[in-house]
């Protein structure tokens, strides 16, 4: 897989691809040539990350490519799908660890997903769960159903995913008033609904004592610190957390970020 496709959605290599533009169309050339070393880098520290890290496995490497090779511009066009996906919203397989392993430091025994796409998180965690496990994804777009099961059903740990289709909000609702606990909560949905959702994971009792919710592309997609952007989602997250005395949260710079956040009384322990 190309690299940049994922890391473009980063705001910063967006203005260093511009600023190479001008470099190139102006003719500085020793300017442009310190942008280049810049983007090198940049790309070789991901490239290296990736490699310092385990590899994926089989079914995970099969579901990224098909994800890269699915046509979803023409998808939207034919009215399958009605959001705009496209292929650099996979986690990858720097993420796709990380989640495994900490399913695995975690003891967790079920999830919720919130935001399936094509499956690669789903799998990726599912992976570490035991074999009585479960993680329940969850996701509007009924062309995604069909499409995760033929890629993932090479996997035995494919068993222990559940699909469920709906509007999401409502799903998390219906769970938990239904009881239903999870020991992690993975939030990759549309953004403008994480507070709402955070509020049903921790204040509905749907996340369980000890647990973990872990909020993907908490940079939203670099709008947080850009300038000049007028996105205020990322912003009014973390406002909403500084409100939350309950909570402790630490944001980890993977990908478009990875905001972790946990109970307090979970995180400190109380002095003897």
């Amino acid at each position: 897989m190309n690299i940049d496709a994922r890391i473009n959605i980063d705001g910063m290599f967006n203005h260093l691809d511009k600023a190479i533009r001008l470099a190139e169309s102006d003719g500085h050339n020793e300017l442009l040539d310190s942008l280049w070393s810049v983007w090198s880098m940049l790309v070789a520290k991901a490239e290296f990350t990736k490699r310092a890290s385990s590899q994926d496995s089989e079914t995970c490497k099969k579901i990224e490519t098909e994800t890269y090779q699915h046509d979803w511009a023409t998808l939207l066009q034919q009215g399958k799908v009605k959001f705009p996906f496209k292929a650099e919203m996979l986690c990858g397989p720097v993420e796709g660890q990380f989640l495994k392993s900490i399913v695995s430091i975690h003891g967790a025994k079920r999830i919720l997903e919130v935001g399936m796409f094509t499956g690669y998180s789903a799998l990726s965690m599912a992976e570490a769960l035991p074999d009585d496990g479960e993680i329940v994804t969850i996701d509007s777009c009924d062309y995604l159903k069909p499409f995760v099961r033929s890629l993932n059903q090479s996997s035995p740990h494919s068993k222990k995913i559940s699909i469920k289709l709906g509007d999401c909000m409502a799903l998390m609702h219906e769970l938990a008033d239904a009881g239903e606990k999870f020991d992690m909560v993975f939030l990759d949905g549309p953004k403008e609904h994480y507070i709402a959702q955070m509020k049903i994971a921790f204040d509905k009792g749907l996340l369980n004592a000890g647990g973990t919710l872990f909020v993907d592309n908490a940079y939203v997609f670099g709008t947080s610190y850009q300038v000049s952007s007028t996105d205020t989602t990322a912003k009014d997250i973390i406002k909403f957390l500084d409100k939350r005395s309950d909570l402790h949260r630490v944001m980890l710079p993977l990908n478009d970020g990875l905001l972790m956040v946990r109970r307090l009384s979970d995180v400190e322990r109380r002095r003897l």
